[in-house]
Protein backbone atom coordinates (compact mmCIF):
# COMPACT_ATOMS: atom_id res chain seq x y z
CA UNK A 1 0.00 0.00 0.00
CA UNK A 2 1.41 3.35 -1.05
CA UNK A 3 1.16 6.21 1.45
CA UNK A 4 1.66 9.95 1.15
CA UNK A 5 0.93 12.94 3.35
CA UNK A 6 -1.48 14.45 0.83
CA UNK A 7 -3.40 12.63 -1.88
CA UNK A 8 -4.98 14.80 -4.57
CA UNK A 9 -7.82 13.07 -6.39
CA UNK A 10 -7.74 14.57 -9.87
CA UNK A 11 -4.96 16.23 -11.83
CA UNK A 12 -7.06 18.99 -13.37
CA UNK A 13 -6.57 22.74 -13.20
CA UNK A 14 -6.82 22.90 -9.41
CA UNK A 15 -5.08 19.59 -8.83
CA UNK A 16 -1.94 20.52 -10.75
CA UNK A 17 -1.60 23.94 -9.13
CA UNK A 18 -2.33 22.58 -5.66
CA UNK A 19 0.15 19.72 -6.07
CA UNK A 20 2.93 22.09 -7.09
CA UNK A 21 2.31 24.47 -4.19
CA UNK A 22 1.98 21.74 -1.55
CA UNK A 23 5.20 20.14 -2.77
CA UNK A 24 7.05 23.41 -2.11
CA UNK A 25 7.15 22.13 1.47
CA UNK A 26 9.95 19.61 1.11
CA UNK A 27 8.98 17.97 4.41
CA UNK A 28 5.74 16.54 3.00
CA UNK A 29 4.97 13.97 0.32
CA UNK A 30 2.27 14.64 -2.25
CA UNK A 31 0.56 12.34 -4.74
CA UNK A 32 -1.73 13.54 -7.53
CA UNK A 33 -3.83 10.87 -9.25
CA UNK A 34 -5.23 11.46 -12.74
CA UNK A 35 -7.44 9.14 -14.80
CA UNK A 36 -6.12 10.48 -18.11
CA UNK A 37 -2.67 10.87 -19.58
CA UNK A 38 0.26 13.21 -19.02
CA UNK A 39 -1.26 16.21 -20.87
CA UNK A 40 1.83 16.87 -23.01
CA UNK A 41 0.38 16.02 -26.43
CA UNK A 42 1.38 18.22 -29.33
CA UNK A 43 -2.15 19.44 -29.94
CA UNK A 44 -2.61 20.31 -26.29
CA UNK A 45 0.48 22.50 -26.42
CA UNK A 46 -0.55 24.12 -29.71
CA UNK A 47 -3.34 26.65 -29.06
CA UNK A 48 -4.85 26.18 -32.51
CA UNK A 49 -4.92 22.40 -32.06
CA UNK A 50 -8.12 22.37 -30.02
CA UNK A 51 -9.98 20.40 -32.67
CA UNK A 52 -7.75 17.39 -32.06
CA UNK A 53 -8.55 17.47 -28.32
CA UNK A 54 -12.25 18.28 -28.41
CA UNK A 55 -14.21 15.03 -28.71
CA UNK A 56 -11.08 12.85 -28.61
CA UNK A 57 -11.96 9.99 -26.21
CA UNK A 58 -8.34 9.78 -25.07
CA UNK A 59 -8.33 13.45 -24.00
CA UNK A 60 -11.97 14.39 -23.43
CA UNK A 61 -14.46 12.84 -20.97
CA UNK A 62 -17.21 13.77 -23.48
CA UNK A 63 -20.04 14.14 -21.00
CA UNK A 64 -23.61 14.77 -22.14
CA UNK A 65 -26.54 16.24 -20.31
CA UNK A 66 -29.91 14.61 -19.92
CA UNK A 67 -32.41 16.01 -22.48
CA UNK A 68 -33.25 19.62 -21.69
CA UNK A 69 -36.92 20.66 -21.88
CA UNK A 70 -35.82 24.30 -22.13
CA UNK A 71 -33.74 23.50 -25.22
CA UNK A 72 -36.36 21.58 -27.19
CA UNK A 73 -35.28 18.37 -25.44
CA UNK A 74 -31.75 18.50 -26.83
CA UNK A 75 -28.87 16.90 -24.95
CA UNK A 76 -25.84 19.14 -24.49
CA UNK A 77 -22.29 17.94 -25.06
CA UNK A 78 -19.82 18.83 -22.30
CA UNK A 79 -16.14 18.58 -23.19
CA UNK A 80 -14.02 18.07 -20.06
CA UNK A 81 -10.28 17.48 -20.23
CA UNK A 82 -9.06 13.96 -19.51
CA UNK A 83 -5.34 14.39 -18.80
CA UNK A 84 -3.05 16.29 -16.45
CA UNK A 85 -4.31 19.84 -16.68
CA UNK A 86 -7.97 18.81 -16.78
CA UNK A 87 -10.20 21.16 -18.71
CA UNK A 88 -7.34 23.62 -19.14
CA UNK A 89 -6.20 21.33 -21.98
CA UNK A 90 -9.41 22.03 -23.91
CA UNK A 91 -10.57 25.48 -22.74
CA UNK A 92 -10.62 28.66 -24.78
CA UNK A 93 -7.46 30.01 -23.15
CA UNK A 94 -9.18 33.21 -22.03
CA UNK A 95 -7.70 34.77 -18.89
CA UNK A 96 -10.68 36.32 -17.14
CA UNK A 97 -11.29 36.66 -13.41
CA UNK A 98 -14.59 37.27 -11.74
CA UNK A 99 -15.48 40.84 -10.75
CA UNK A 100 -15.09 42.05 -7.14
CA UNK A 101 -18.81 41.73 -6.47
CA UNK A 102 -18.72 38.02 -7.28
CA UNK A 103 -16.35 37.12 -4.46
CA UNK A 104 -17.92 39.53 -2.00
CA UNK A 105 -21.26 37.82 -2.74
CA UNK A 106 -19.78 34.45 -1.79
CA UNK A 107 -20.06 35.68 1.81
CA UNK A 108 -17.36 33.29 2.98
CA UNK A 109 -14.67 34.39 5.47
CA UNK A 110 -11.37 34.92 3.70
CA UNK A 111 -12.87 34.91 0.20
CA UNK A 112 -13.66 38.59 -0.35
CA UNK A 113 -12.18 40.09 -3.51
CA UNK A 114 -9.47 41.86 -1.54
CA UNK A 115 -8.59 38.50 0.06
CA UNK A 116 -8.37 36.55 -3.20
CA UNK A 117 -6.68 39.18 -5.38
CA UNK A 118 -3.23 38.43 -3.88
CA UNK A 119 -3.62 34.82 -5.02
CA UNK A 120 -4.54 35.90 -8.53
CA UNK A 121 -1.38 38.00 -8.50
CA UNK A 122 0.75 35.16 -7.15
CA UNK A 123 -0.45 32.78 -9.84
CA UNK A 124 -0.16 35.14 -12.83
CA UNK A 125 2.86 35.75 -15.00
CA UNK A 126 1.70 38.59 -17.24
CA UNK A 127 3.94 39.35 -20.18
CA UNK A 128 2.80 42.92 -20.76
CA UNK A 129 0.86 44.29 -17.82
CA UNK A 130 2.75 45.90 -14.97
CA UNK A 131 0.33 47.37 -12.44
CA UNK A 132 -1.37 46.62 -9.13
CA UNK A 133 -3.96 44.39 -10.83
CA UNK A 134 -1.51 41.88 -12.29
CA UNK A 135 1.28 39.53 -11.31
CA UNK A 136 4.41 39.23 -13.39
CA UNK A 137 6.23 36.26 -11.88
CA UNK A 138 3.59 33.56 -11.42
CA UNK A 139 3.52 30.18 -13.16
CA UNK A 140 0.38 30.89 -15.23
CA UNK A 141 1.71 32.98 -18.11
CA UNK A 142 -0.64 35.39 -19.86
CA UNK A 143 -0.44 37.68 -22.87
CA UNK A 144 -2.79 39.64 -25.15
CA UNK A 145 -4.70 37.21 -27.38
CA UNK A 146 -2.64 36.77 -30.53
CA UNK A 147 -5.14 36.46 -33.38
CA UNK A 148 -6.42 40.02 -33.48
CA UNK A 149 -6.94 41.61 -36.90
CA UNK A 150 -9.18 43.70 -39.10
CA UNK A 151 -12.46 42.00 -38.30
CA UNK A 152 -11.79 42.06 -34.56
CA UNK A 153 -10.98 45.76 -34.68
CA UNK A 154 -14.14 46.35 -36.71
CA UNK A 155 -16.20 44.63 -34.04
CA UNK A 156 -14.71 46.80 -31.30
CA UNK A 157 -15.27 49.96 -33.34
CA UNK A 158 -18.87 48.91 -34.01
CA UNK A 159 -19.49 48.24 -30.33
CA UNK A 160 -18.15 51.67 -29.43
CA UNK A 161 -20.43 53.25 -32.06
CA UNK A 162 -23.34 51.40 -30.44
CA UNK A 163 -22.52 52.97 -27.08
CA UNK A 164 -20.26 50.41 -25.43
CA UNK A 165 -17.13 51.59 -23.68
CA UNK A 166 -13.70 50.81 -25.08
CA UNK A 167 -11.58 49.49 -22.22
CA UNK A 168 -8.05 48.11 -22.01
CA UNK A 169 -8.02 45.43 -19.32
CA UNK A 170 -10.91 43.17 -18.33
CA UNK A 171 -9.03 42.20 -15.16
CA UNK A 172 -8.40 45.78 -14.09
CA UNK A 173 -10.70 48.35 -12.49
CA UNK A 174 -13.49 48.05 -15.10
CA UNK A 175 -15.32 45.13 -16.65
CA UNK A 176 -18.26 46.48 -18.65
CA UNK A 177 -17.13 47.34 -22.18
CA UNK A 178 -15.34 45.86 -25.17
CA UNK A 179 -11.68 44.97 -25.61
CA UNK A 180 -9.09 42.51 -26.78
CA UNK A 181 -8.82 39.86 -24.07
CA UNK A 182 -5.78 38.33 -22.42
CA UNK A 183 -5.02 34.66 -23.03
CA UNK A 184 -3.32 31.85 -21.13
CA UNK A 185 -0.70 31.38 -23.83
CA UNK A 186 3.03 32.04 -23.70
CA UNK A 187 5.46 31.95 -26.62
CA UNK A 188 2.93 30.05 -28.68
CA UNK A 189 2.22 27.37 -26.04
CA UNK A 190 -1.09 26.78 -24.26
CA UNK A 191 -0.64 27.32 -20.53
CA UNK A 192 -2.57 24.38 -19.20
CA UNK A 193 -2.23 23.90 -15.46
CA UNK A 194 0.10 20.95 -16.07
CA UNK A 195 2.37 22.96 -18.38
CA UNK A 196 2.29 26.00 -16.11
CA UNK A 197 2.76 24.32 -12.73
CA UNK A 198 4.30 20.90 -13.32
CA UNK A 199 6.98 21.61 -15.92
CA UNK A 200 9.56 20.60 -13.32
CA UNK A 201 8.46 17.88 -10.90
CA UNK A 202 9.93 18.05 -7.39
CA UNK A 203 11.21 14.87 -5.77
CA UNK A 204 8.47 14.83 -3.12
CA UNK A 205 5.67 14.84 -5.72
CA UNK A 206 4.39 11.59 -7.21
CA UNK A 207 2.15 11.77 -10.28
CA UNK A 208 0.03 8.77 -11.20
CA UNK A 209 -1.70 8.93 -14.60
CA UNK A 210 -4.07 6.47 -16.22
CA UNK A 211 -5.47 5.72 -12.76
CA UNK A 212 -9.22 5.94 -12.15
CA UNK A 213 -10.30 6.58 -8.56
CA UNK A 214 -13.44 4.66 -7.59
CA UNK A 215 -14.05 5.93 -4.07
CA UNK A 216 -12.62 7.71 -1.04
CA UNK A 217 -11.68 5.36 1.79
CA UNK A 218 -12.83 6.21 5.33
CA UNK A 219 -11.87 4.89 8.74
CA UNK A 220 -13.83 6.01 11.80
CA UNK A 221 -15.21 9.08 10.02
CA UNK A 222 -11.90 10.19 8.56
CA UNK A 223 -10.74 10.10 4.92
CA UNK A 224 -7.57 8.00 4.88
CA UNK A 225 -7.04 7.47 1.17
CA UNK A 226 -8.57 6.55 -2.15
CA UNK A 227 -9.23 3.27 -3.91
CA UNK A 228 -8.45 2.84 -7.60
CA UNK A 229 -10.17 0.74 -10.24
CA UNK A 230 -7.50 -1.95 -9.80
CA UNK A 231 -8.47 -2.24 -6.13
CA UNK A 232 -5.29 -0.62 -4.81
CA UNK A 233 -5.60 1.80 -1.91
CA UNK A 234 -3.41 4.89 -1.91
CA UNK A 235 -3.25 6.16 1.62
CA UNK A 236 -3.27 9.78 2.79
CA UNK A 237 -1.64 10.30 6.16
CA UNK A 238 -2.91 13.87 6.46
CA UNK A 239 -5.61 14.72 3.90
CA UNK A 240 -7.41 13.73 0.73
CA UNK A 241 -8.19 16.69 -1.53
CA UNK A 242 -10.79 16.14 -4.25
CA UNK A 243 -10.04 18.15 -7.43
CA UNK A 244 -12.11 16.44 -10.12
CA UNK A 245 -14.20 19.40 -11.23
CA UNK A 246 -17.85 20.41 -11.16
CA UNK A 247 -18.97 17.02 -12.49
CA UNK A 248 -16.24 14.72 -11.22
CA UNK A 249 -15.99 15.90 -7.61
CA UNK A 250 -19.67 15.46 -6.69
CA UNK A 251 -19.61 12.18 -8.58
CA UNK A 252 -16.73 10.91 -6.43
CA UNK A 253 -18.34 12.18 -3.22
CA UNK A 254 -21.58 10.38 -4.08
CA UNK A 255 -19.74 7.15 -4.93
CA UNK A 256 -18.05 7.46 -1.53
CA UNK A 257 -21.30 7.77 0.40
CA UNK A 258 -21.35 11.55 0.83
CA UNK A 259 -24.52 13.17 -0.47
CA UNK A 260 -28.32 12.93 -0.27
CA UNK A 261 -28.99 9.80 1.77
CA UNK A 262 -32.07 8.67 -0.18
CA UNK A 263 -30.24 8.99 -3.52
CA UNK A 264 -27.26 7.01 -2.21
CA UNK A 265 -29.47 4.22 -0.88
CA UNK A 266 -31.26 3.99 -4.23
CA UNK A 267 -27.93 2.95 -5.71
CA UNK A 268 -26.97 0.61 -2.89
CA UNK A 269 -24.28 2.90 -1.48
CA UNK A 270 -23.77 3.04 2.26
CA UNK A 271 -24.23 6.55 3.63
CA UNK A 272 -21.07 8.01 5.12
CA UNK A 273 -22.47 11.53 5.53
CA UNK A 274 -25.90 12.84 4.59
CA UNK A 275 -25.18 16.08 2.71
CA UNK A 276 -28.17 16.89 0.47
CA UNK A 277 -26.35 19.69 -1.40
CA UNK A 278 -23.73 17.39 -2.94
CA UNK A 279 -24.45 17.50 -6.66
CA UNK A 280 -27.07 20.24 -6.26
CA UNK A 281 -26.94 23.91 -7.34
CA UNK A 282 -25.18 23.19 -10.66
CA UNK A 283 -24.67 26.55 -12.33
CA UNK A 284 -23.43 27.01 -15.88
CA UNK A 285 -23.31 29.99 -18.22
CA UNK A 286 -25.89 29.24 -20.93
CA UNK A 287 -24.50 30.30 -24.31
CA UNK A 288 -26.62 31.54 -27.19
CA UNK A 289 -24.81 31.40 -30.51
CA UNK A 290 -25.81 33.96 -33.16
CA UNK A 291 -24.28 33.74 -36.65
CA UNK A 292 -23.71 36.14 -39.52
CA UNK A 293 -22.51 35.09 -42.96
CA UNK A 294 -19.65 36.74 -44.84
CA UNK A 295 -17.93 36.53 -48.21
CA UNK A 296 -14.61 37.66 -46.71
CA UNK A 297 -12.74 34.38 -46.46
CA UNK A 298 -9.52 36.41 -46.31
CA UNK A 299 -10.56 37.77 -42.88
CA UNK A 300 -11.90 34.51 -41.51
CA UNK A 301 -9.99 31.90 -39.54
CA UNK A 302 -11.89 29.37 -41.68
CA UNK A 303 -9.24 30.00 -44.35
CA UNK A 304 -6.77 27.92 -42.37
CA UNK A 305 -8.80 24.75 -42.98
CA UNK A 306 -7.44 24.20 -46.48
CA UNK A 307 -4.84 21.51 -46.00
CA UNK A 308 -1.92 23.41 -47.50
CA UNK A 309 -2.67 26.43 -45.30
CA UNK A 310 -3.19 24.22 -42.25
CA UNK A 311 0.20 22.62 -42.94
CA UNK A 312 1.86 26.06 -43.20
CA UNK A 313 0.18 27.19 -40.00
CA UNK A 314 1.37 24.12 -38.16
CA UNK A 315 4.85 24.24 -39.68
CA UNK A 316 5.40 27.80 -38.56
CA UNK A 317 4.22 26.95 -35.07
CA UNK A 318 6.52 23.92 -34.89
CA UNK A 319 9.44 26.10 -35.99
CA UNK A 320 9.16 28.77 -33.32
CA UNK A 321 5.65 28.88 -31.84
CA UNK A 322 4.81 31.69 -34.25
CA UNK A 323 1.91 32.57 -36.50
CA UNK A 324 -1.81 32.07 -36.05
CA UNK A 325 -1.30 28.56 -34.66
CA UNK A 326 0.28 30.02 -31.53
CA UNK A 327 -2.89 31.65 -30.24
CA UNK A 328 -6.60 30.96 -29.75
CA UNK A 329 -8.86 31.79 -32.68
CA UNK A 330 -10.89 34.34 -30.75
CA UNK A 331 -9.51 37.43 -29.11
CA UNK A 332 -12.36 39.88 -28.61
CA UNK A 333 -14.91 40.06 -25.79
CA UNK A 334 -17.74 42.41 -24.82
CA UNK A 335 -19.37 42.65 -21.40
CA UNK A 336 -22.80 44.27 -21.21
CA UNK A 337 -24.59 45.49 -18.10
CA UNK A 338 -28.31 46.24 -18.05
CA UNK A 339 -28.23 47.84 -14.61
CA UNK A 340 -24.93 47.97 -12.71
CA UNK A 341 -21.67 48.42 -14.66
CA UNK A 342 -19.83 46.65 -11.85
CA UNK A 343 -21.93 43.51 -12.40
CA UNK A 344 -22.48 42.96 -16.13
CA UNK A 345 -25.01 40.28 -16.94
CA UNK A 346 -23.64 39.24 -20.35
CA UNK A 347 -20.23 38.12 -21.59
CA UNK A 348 -20.08 38.07 -25.39
CA UNK A 349 -17.40 36.33 -27.46
CA UNK A 350 -16.83 37.31 -31.09
CA UNK A 351 -15.28 34.67 -33.36
CA UNK A 352 -14.45 35.50 -37.01
CA UNK A 353 -15.84 32.22 -38.34
CA UNK A 354 -19.04 30.22 -38.04
CA UNK A 355 -18.80 26.84 -36.30
CA UNK A 356 -21.07 24.21 -34.76
CA UNK A 357 -19.46 23.52 -31.40
CA UNK A 358 -22.18 21.48 -29.73
CA UNK A 359 -21.39 17.93 -30.86
CA UNK A 360 -24.84 16.87 -29.78
CA UNK A 361 -26.45 19.02 -32.50
CA UNK A 362 -25.27 17.29 -35.62
CA UNK A 363 -23.89 14.19 -37.25
CA UNK A 364 -20.35 14.28 -38.55
CA UNK A 365 -20.08 16.08 -41.88
CA UNK A 366 -18.95 13.81 -44.71
CA UNK A 367 -15.87 15.47 -46.18
CA UNK A 368 -12.64 14.09 -47.66
CA UNK A 369 -9.89 12.96 -45.28
CA UNK A 370 -7.43 15.73 -46.15
CA UNK A 371 -10.04 18.39 -45.53
CA UNK A 372 -10.96 16.75 -42.23
CA UNK A 373 -7.33 16.93 -41.13
CA UNK A 374 -7.11 20.59 -42.05
CA UNK A 375 -10.42 21.32 -40.37
CA UNK A 376 -9.34 19.81 -37.06
CA UNK A 377 -6.68 22.45 -36.55
CA UNK A 378 -9.31 24.94 -35.53
CA UNK A 379 -12.84 23.56 -35.34
CA UNK A 380 -14.25 22.25 -32.07
CA UNK A 381 -17.06 20.32 -33.71
CA UNK A 382 -18.05 18.02 -36.53
CA UNK A 383 -18.63 20.46 -39.37
CA UNK A 384 -16.37 22.67 -41.43
CA UNK A 385 -16.02 26.26 -40.26
CA UNK A 386 -17.31 28.90 -42.66
CA UNK A 387 -16.46 32.56 -43.12
CA UNK A 388 -18.63 34.80 -41.03
CA UNK A 389 -19.00 36.14 -37.51
CA UNK A 390 -20.21 34.13 -34.55
CA UNK A 391 -21.51 35.95 -31.49
CA UNK A 392 -21.73 33.80 -28.38
CA UNK A 393 -23.77 35.44 -25.62
CA UNK A 394 -23.15 33.99 -22.15
CA UNK A 395 -25.54 34.75 -19.29
CA UNK A 396 -23.23 35.30 -16.34
CA UNK A 397 -25.42 34.79 -13.30
CA UNK A 398 -28.30 32.53 -14.35
CA UNK A 399 -31.06 31.86 -11.88
CA UNK A 400 -31.64 28.30 -13.12
CA UNK A 401 -29.79 25.58 -11.21
CA UNK A 402 -29.28 21.95 -12.07
CA UNK A 403 -27.94 18.73 -10.59
CA UNK A 404 -25.27 16.06 -10.89
CA UNK A 405 -26.56 12.64 -9.86
CA UNK A 406 -25.45 9.03 -10.07
CA UNK A 407 -26.55 6.99 -13.06
CA UNK A 408 -25.34 3.88 -11.23
CA UNK A 409 -22.89 2.80 -8.55
CA UNK A 410 -20.41 1.82 -11.27
CA UNK A 411 -17.59 4.40 -11.03
CA UNK A 412 -16.94 4.02 -14.76
CA UNK A 413 -20.44 5.24 -15.65
CA UNK A 414 -20.79 8.95 -16.35
CA UNK A 415 -23.01 10.84 -13.91
CA UNK A 416 -26.41 12.19 -14.88
CA UNK A 417 -25.92 15.88 -15.62
CA UNK A 418 -28.98 18.12 -15.68
CA UNK A 419 -28.12 21.83 -16.02
CA UNK A 420 -31.85 22.62 -16.06
CA UNK A 421 -31.35 25.43 -18.57
CA UNK A 422 -34.09 28.10 -18.62
CA UNK A 423 -36.06 26.57 -15.76
CA UNK A 424 -36.25 30.13 -14.47
CA UNK A 425 -37.94 32.24 -17.18
CA UNK A 426 -35.83 35.26 -16.24
CA UNK A 427 -32.82 33.62 -17.89
CA UNK A 428 -34.33 33.45 -21.33
CA UNK A 429 -35.74 36.97 -20.99
CA UNK A 430 -32.25 38.29 -20.26
CA UNK A 431 -30.84 36.48 -23.28
CA UNK A 432 -33.57 37.86 -25.52
CA UNK A 433 -32.50 41.33 -24.43
CA UNK A 434 -28.93 40.31 -25.20
CA UNK A 435 -29.91 39.38 -28.76
CA UNK A 436 -31.22 42.90 -29.33
CA UNK A 437 -28.04 44.40 -27.86
CA UNK A 438 -25.83 42.42 -30.20
CA UNK A 439 -27.96 43.07 -33.25
CA UNK A 440 -27.48 46.76 -32.58
CA UNK A 441 -23.71 46.29 -32.49
CA UNK A 442 -23.65 44.17 -35.64
CA UNK A 443 -25.72 46.78 -37.50
CA UNK A 444 -22.99 49.41 -37.10
CA UNK A 445 -21.03 50.21 -40.26
CA UNK A 446 -17.54 48.94 -39.32
CA UNK A 447 -18.72 45.35 -38.86
CA UNK A 448 -21.87 45.47 -41.03
CA UNK A 449 -19.65 46.10 -44.06
CA UNK A 450 -17.94 42.75 -43.50
CA UNK A 451 -21.00 40.49 -43.10
CA UNK A 452 -23.90 39.52 -45.34
CA UNK A 453 -26.66 39.06 -42.79
CA UNK A 454 -27.82 36.62 -40.15
CA UNK A 455 -27.95 32.95 -41.04
CA UNK A 456 -29.31 29.69 -39.66
CA UNK A 457 -31.93 29.85 -36.94
CA UNK A 458 -31.52 33.63 -36.75
CA UNK A 459 -32.21 34.50 -40.38
CA UNK A 460 -35.94 35.05 -39.92
CA UNK A 461 -36.14 35.42 -36.14
CA UNK A 462 -37.55 38.93 -35.73
CA UNK A 463 -40.50 38.77 -33.37
CA UNK A 464 -40.26 37.90 -29.70
CA UNK A 465 -41.57 34.33 -30.07
CA UNK A 466 -39.23 33.68 -33.01
CA UNK A 467 -36.23 34.98 -31.07
CA UNK A 468 -37.11 32.77 -28.13
CA UNK A 469 -37.37 29.76 -30.42
CA UNK A 470 -33.98 30.56 -31.98
CA UNK A 471 -32.47 30.73 -28.50
CA UNK A 472 -33.94 27.35 -27.57
CA UNK A 473 -32.62 25.91 -30.85
CA UNK A 474 -29.06 27.23 -30.51
CA UNK A 475 -28.25 27.53 -26.81
CA UNK A 476 -25.67 25.22 -25.33
CA UNK A 477 -23.05 25.26 -22.58
CA UNK A 478 -20.71 28.17 -21.98
CA UNK A 479 -18.30 25.52 -20.61
CA UNK A 480 -18.35 26.97 -17.08
CA UNK A 481 -20.07 24.46 -14.74
CA UNK A 482 -19.67 25.20 -11.04
CA UNK A 483 -21.17 25.16 -7.53
CA UNK A 484 -21.97 21.43 -7.13
CA UNK A 485 -20.13 20.99 -3.79
CA UNK A 486 -20.19 24.56 -2.68
CA UNK A 487 -18.80 26.37 0.31
CA UNK A 488 -21.52 27.22 2.78
CA UNK A 489 -23.38 23.94 2.25
CA UNK A 490 -21.10 20.99 1.52
CA UNK A 491 -17.86 22.74 2.54
CA UNK A 492 -16.77 25.20 5.17
CA UNK A 493 -14.75 28.30 4.24
CA UNK A 494 -11.54 26.25 4.45
CA UNK A 495 -12.90 23.87 1.78
CA UNK A 496 -13.30 21.04 4.30
CA UNK A 497 -16.19 18.63 3.71
CA UNK A 498 -18.69 18.88 6.54
CA UNK A 499 -19.26 15.82 8.69
CA UNK A 500 -15.99 14.03 7.96
CA UNK A 501 -12.34 14.62 8.76
CA UNK A 502 -9.35 14.81 6.47
CA UNK A 503 -11.24 15.64 3.28
CA UNK A 504 -11.43 18.84 1.23
CA UNK A 505 -12.69 19.81 -2.21
CA UNK A 506 -10.84 22.37 -4.31
CA UNK A 507 -12.15 23.14 -7.80
CA UNK A 508 -15.07 24.94 -9.46
CA UNK A 509 -17.55 22.74 -7.62
CA UNK A 510 -16.56 24.55 -4.38
CA UNK A 511 -17.61 27.98 -5.67
CA UNK A 512 -20.63 29.22 -3.67
CA UNK A 513 -21.99 31.18 -6.64
CA UNK A 514 -21.26 31.57 -10.33
CA UNK A 515 -18.81 34.29 -11.35
CA UNK A 516 -18.76 36.94 -14.07
CA UNK A 517 -16.28 35.48 -16.52
CA UNK A 518 -14.36 32.35 -17.44
CA UNK A 519 -13.49 29.97 -14.60
CA UNK A 520 -9.87 28.93 -15.21
CA UNK A 521 -8.18 31.87 -13.48
CA UNK A 522 -10.53 31.58 -10.49
CA UNK A 523 -9.94 27.83 -10.08
CA UNK A 524 -6.17 28.42 -10.12
CA UNK A 525 -6.61 31.16 -7.51
CA UNK A 526 -8.60 28.79 -5.31
CA UNK A 527 -5.83 26.18 -5.49
CA UNK A 528 -3.20 28.77 -4.59
CA UNK A 529 -5.22 29.85 -1.56
CA UNK A 530 -6.05 26.27 -0.57
CA UNK A 531 -2.35 25.39 -0.46
CA UNK A 532 -1.77 28.01 2.22
CA UNK A 533 -4.78 26.76 4.18
CA UNK A 534 -3.68 23.12 4.03
CA UNK A 535 -0.05 23.83 4.96
CA UNK A 536 -1.07 26.16 7.78
CA UNK A 537 0.52 29.21 6.25
CA UNK A 538 -0.92 32.64 7.05
CA UNK A 539 -3.04 34.02 4.21
CA UNK A 540 -1.50 36.62 1.94
CA UNK A 541 -2.39 40.18 3.03
CA UNK A 542 -5.51 41.61 1.45
CA UNK A 543 -4.99 44.08 -1.38
CA UNK A 544 -7.16 47.01 -2.42
CA UNK A 545 -5.89 48.45 -5.73
CA UNK A 546 -9.37 49.82 -6.45
CA UNK A 547 -8.79 52.46 -3.79
CA UNK A 548 -5.94 53.87 -5.86
CA UNK A 549 -7.38 53.52 -9.37
CA UNK A 550 -11.08 54.35 -9.16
Amino acid sequence: MKAFDYVIAGGGSAGCALAARLAEDRHVSVCVIEAGGKGRDLFIRMPAGNGFVFGNPRLDWSYSSVPQPGLNNRSIYYPRGKALGGSSIVNGMIYMRGVPGDYDAWQQPGWRYADVLPYFLRSEGSRDRRDAWHGADGPLKTEPARNFGEIEQAFIDAAVMAGHKRIDDFNGPERTGVARNDSTVSKGVRQSAAIAYLASKPANLTILTGTLITRIVFERGRAVGVQTLSGDVIRAEREVICCQGAFGSPHLLLLSGIGPADHLREHGIDVTTNLPSVGAHLSDHPDVSMQWGSDRMDLSHARHQRLDRAACLMGRWLLNGGGAGGGPFFSTVLFHAFEDAALPELEVFMTPMVVEENLGNCAAEQIPLLQRLGRKLLVRGRKMARPGVQIDINLERPKSEGTVRLASADPRAHPLIDPNYFADPNDIEMLKCGVHVMREVMAQSPIAALVTGEIGAWKNARHDAEIEQAIRMTAYTGHHPACTARMGDVLDADLRVRGVEGLRVCDASAMPKQITGNLYATVIMMAEKAADMILGRPPLPAEYPMEHTL
